[in-house]
Parts: C-alpha cells; sequence; structure tokens
C-alpha cells in the first residue's frame, strides 16, 4: 500500500482480540528466554502462538489492530523488533505502561486509547491512519473515528529510531561524552 507520509499510512488490517501476550503470544516463549533479536528469525514466527496463518497473510507495513491489553505480560522486546522490522504499525484500545515503553523504544508506531476500534474494522480491510490527528478510516466501508493523537515525545523518540537513535544522536551532539576506543 502507498505511503502518504510517515505517520499517514493505508494498508490492510489484521484484528485481534484482547489480552495478546508479547511471550507466547505476538513470539514464541522460547524466542524470549533465547534471548533472539534478529529480525530474519523473528519475522516468521511473529503471531503464529496467536493465529498460525497470519504469517502467510501478514504484509510489510501492515496495521496490527487489537483491544484491550496488547502485549500483555512481560514487557519484553523481541516480539516488537520483529514487528518493527517488518514495517507494522499497532492500533490498540490499551497496553500496559512497560509494553508501551518497550515498543516506543524500538521505535514501533503504536496508537493506543482506540476504544471502540475493532467495532468498525474487521480483518482484512484495508484502513488509513494518521497517528498525527488520531484519525483512522475504514477504507473498506467509508466509516472513520477520531482518536486520541501519538504525544509529541512519544513521536519524537519513534521518529529518531527509539532509545538507540535518540542515544546515537545525543552521543553525537556531545562527542565528550562518547567511550573512547
Amino acid at each position: 500500500m502507498a505511503l502518504d507520509n510517515g505517520w499517514k499510512t493505508r494498508a490492510r488490517c489484521h484484528v485481534l482480540g484482547d489480552n495478546v501476550l508479547h511471550d507466547g503470544g505476538v513470539i514464541r516463549f522460547d524466542f524470549v528466554t533465547g534471548r533472539v533479536t534478529d529480525p530474519a528469525l523473528i519475522i516468521p514466527e511473529l503471531f503464529t502462538e496467536v493465529d498460525p496463518t497470519l504469517k502467510q497473510r501478514i504484509q510489510p507495513g501492515d496495521y496490527i489492530v487489537a483491544g484491550k491489553n496488547f502485549f500483555a505480560g512481560k514487557a519484553h522486546n523481541n516480539g516488537m523488533i520483529g514487528m518493527k522490522a517488518l514495517g507494522l504499525r499497532v492500533l490498540c484500545e490499551s497496553m500496559p505502561f512497560r509494553s508501551f515503553r518497550a515498543a516506543t523504544g524500538v521505535a514501533l508506531p503504536c496508537l493506543t486509547q482506540c476504544v471502540g476500534i475493532r467495532d468498525y474494522i474487521h480483518d482484512s480491510d484495508v484502513i488509513e491512519a494518521d497517528f498525527e490527528t488520531g484519525e483512522v478510516s475504514n477504507i473498506t466501508t467509508g466509516e472513520s473515528r477520531r482518536f486520541p493523537p501519538i504525544a509529541r515525545d512519544v513521536k519524537t523518540i519513534v521518529e529518531e529510531g527509539g532509545m538507540k537513535g535518540l542515544l546515537a544522536k545525543w552521543i553525537a551532539q556531545h562527542p565528550e561524552m562518547a567511550t573512547p576506543r
């Protein structure tokens, strides 16, 4: 699908339910305990615990639309790293704070507080979401709703490439603080 700009995109969506676990849901638990962080290894295993057929349907740039408590459980980054590498974006009703912090840290775009989003968006619909305004349109049905937009500070962190990108930028601006090689 076409990319209008970094914060407004149009793509197919994949709708999940409430309480989707990160460990043992988004990514297999053995990937977490094995500390697998290579996106090439993670991507083929994304969501196999939630829906084994999803990996055949998901495409780079697609949306994951979820209900309450998305990324439930521990806030490990493994699945988030794979989702970011695949260019996925998340729209959900709610997400635990630690999980939101971890997703922001790996620069995975997430729009939370989308209460009722699954009332008008269904699996495989084409949607357009503008994270800056919070407007989410179902292109398939023509229905639109507005949710709270991405916070300016969170947007900045994601734009910089997450915490690693933010730190690299800071070190570049403060070379005296860099570790000598």
